[in-house]
């Protein structure tokens, strides 16, 4: 620990002024719980700690912190219209911290369509003495998301018109496997998952797979987001569930998602790969082991670099590709570490992926009959 903050504090005198941070908790305990993590990093200073929604939206306003951390749960207004309300007038890095959803996901994710970047669970950091790992953890990833560039996500998510995906009338062989759409994302990620997954037709002759990074507790959430926002089914992935077109199997929560040669799934619990399980990285070396050319794989928003390399996999092995462009990414990571190493075949905004996903689809069942 001692080692860390004086690493820290060299750090902090290269790189100039401090993360101004407002903590946004109802319990006194928690905001002091956070204030404290905070301090011990030189380069974040806390500006505000406020217990209520609607003082946090005029302290905000006030104080124009570099990061905002916010609880669900507040008086006055909770903080999902804290969120969007802050977010009206000027760009900040939100994040929820939260202990509990209870059965709050839809306004949870209502809140990150709105522009929130990530949610962490509050409850693992009153150990943070013991398990030094999620001290530094937490303060990374704080650092990485002040430093994003905030987009708010309706500017590149509502705005326009629904694409215009190809039509296809072909008949479809039930004996032949779908192709296999692997998809991984992490901050941002759930955004992006509905805008390129809600476009697709329950017809299409594919099976679609995700990987998205999130806290534990927050997966059975987003599932049923995601089957409420789309026309697709989405299922958390359970041992031997058969790839079903049209059917779309979330990666559960501390678990490695692969495909068999046999169309199912399997699940593991081997070691993390790039500090992640699930990891991209095992979904789309399955893939491209087992599907070669029938398999696609997509890697959207994120910080970190999970999937380039299973990615190059897919591509090497005759399968398509398609990262993220930097625009429409609330995070860059992932997609520019993909590009950066020659994993993706093309690059595309974010409006475009779920169509070019469709026609690479209708040009394999082209291709068969």
């Amino acid at each position: 620990m001692k080692a860390d903050l004086h690493r820290e504090k060299a750090e902090s005198r290269e790189g100039g002024e401090p993360i101004r941070v407002l903590i946004v908790d109802d319990v006194k305990s928690a905001r002091d719980l956070l204030e404290e993590i905070l301090t011990t990093d030189p380069r974040f200073q806390v500006v505000g700690a406020v217990g209520d929604g609607l003082e946090a939206v005029a302290t905000a306003l006030k104080l124009r912190p570099d990061l905002v951390t916010m609880d669900i749960r507040l008086p006055g207004i909770d903080g999902f219209q804290a969120v969007e309300r802050i977010l009206d007038v000027f760009s900040v890095p939100i994040v929820m911290i939260t202990a509990s959803m209870d059965n709050q996901e839809e306004k949870l994710f209502r809140a990150i369509t709105a522009g929130a970047l990530d949610v962490l669970d509050k409850r693992e950091l009153y150990v943070w003495r013991t398990r030094p790992q999620i001290r530094s953890s937490f303060l990374k990833k704080l650092r990485t998301l002040a430093s994003t560039r905030v987009k708010r996500v309706t500017e590149f998510i509502h705005s326009g018109s629904k694409p215009i995906l190809p039509f296809c009338s072909l008949q479809q062989s039930k004996a032949e496997s779908p192709l296999v759409v692997a998809l991984a994302a992490s901050t941002g990620g759930p955004s992006a998952l509905v805008r390129v997954l809600g476009g697709i037709t329950p017809q299409v002759h594919a099976a679609f797979l995700v990987v998205q990074h999130m806290s534990r507790g927050f997966l059975e959430g987003l599932v049923r987001w995601l089957d409420n926002e789309m026309e697709l089914e989405v299922k958390k992935a359970r041992e031997g569930d058969s790839l079903e077109a049209g059917v779309v199997l979330v990666a559960p929560g501390d678990h490695h998602l692969t495909v068999t040669e046999m169309d199912t799934v399997h699940l593991e619990r081997s070691h993390p790969i790039n500090g992640h399980r699930p990891s991209a990285e095992a979904l789309f070396a399955s893939v491209a082991s087992n599907y070669g050319k029938r398999g696609v794989g997509v890697i959207l928003t994120g910080m970190g670099s999970d999937g380039a390399e299973g990615l190059k996999s897919i591509r090497l092995c005759g399968g398509h590709t398609i990262a993220q462009d930097e625009q429409t990414s609330i995070i860059f990571g992932m997609p520019r570490a993909a590009i950066e190493l020659g994993a993706a075949e093309v690059v595309l905004a974010l409006d475009e992926i779920g169509p070019q996903i469709m026609k690479w689809v209708f040009e394999q069942q082209d291709s068969e009959h």
